[in-house]
């Protein structure tokens, strides 16, 4: 812990008092629904590839403990996200690489969707540790939500989707962020969430297909 500048701050919330927190925010897709919609293209993996492009932005959001809980944080993170199968109801949580390129890991992303959506709960061989969690409740919209989660030492974040609201021509998509607080203080979760809001407003930035 001594050269992180949180080290104190993250053996605290470590070993005394375990700590998780979450927050749910309304992020605008106005633009985003738009040039989806023209392109007639999916939504959730856009959702997805905006959150894994803010999380690789941030070590905070890439930290870890390793097998004799070291402090670290990963060069790069992928998306693992849940998937429903309409046949059973029951969802699978399958992977894609992240890659920087919209388009290949929107293609990507399409290609293990349709692979993988079975309704077996990891249908993927080998999953790697340098995964981060997704999941959408596209059915509810939801101004809060909390995963009851037993603070321990996993550190990376956790998002869940929920569904579109629209307010005075505005589209909100609201997100919820579960993050354990010896990798992130609020300050840190500021950052993050300003970074989102600033992808899905700046689409010209990445939306190319």
């Amino acid at each position: 812990m001594s050269p992180y500048p949180r080290g104190e701050h993250a053996a605290h919330y470590l070993n005394r008092v375990k700590c998780t927190y979450s927050a749910t925010i309304p992020i605008e897709i106005t633009q985003l629904r738009a040039a989806l919609k023209t392109h007639g293209l999916r939504a959730y993996p856009a959702q997805i590839y905006l959150l894994a492009r803010a999380v690789n932005r941030f070590p905070e959001f890439r930290m870890s403990l390793d097998e004799n809980r070291e402090l670290g944080y990963w060069d790069s993170l992928s998306p693992m996200y849940t998937v429903l199968c309409p046949e059973t109801n029951t969802f699978s949580a399958i992977w894609t690489p992240y890659h920087d390129d919209f388009a290949a890991f929107y293609r990507a992303c399409v290609a293990d969707i349709e692979r993988y959506a079975t309704g077996a709960f990891m249908p993927q061989q080998d999953i790697p540790k340098n995964v981060f969690d997704v999941s959408s409740i596209p059915w509810v919209d939801f101004t809060a939500f909390n995963l009851n989660l037993t603070p321990g030492d996993h550190l990376l974040p956790i998002f869940t989707i929920g569904k579109y609201t629209e307010q005075s021509g505005a589209t909100h998509m609201p997100l919820a962020i579960q993050v354990h607080h010896a990798a992130c203080d609020g300050y840190h979760l500021g950052q993050f969430v300003d970074e989102v809001k600033r992808l899905a407003a700046n689409i010209d930035e990445w939306f190319i297909v």
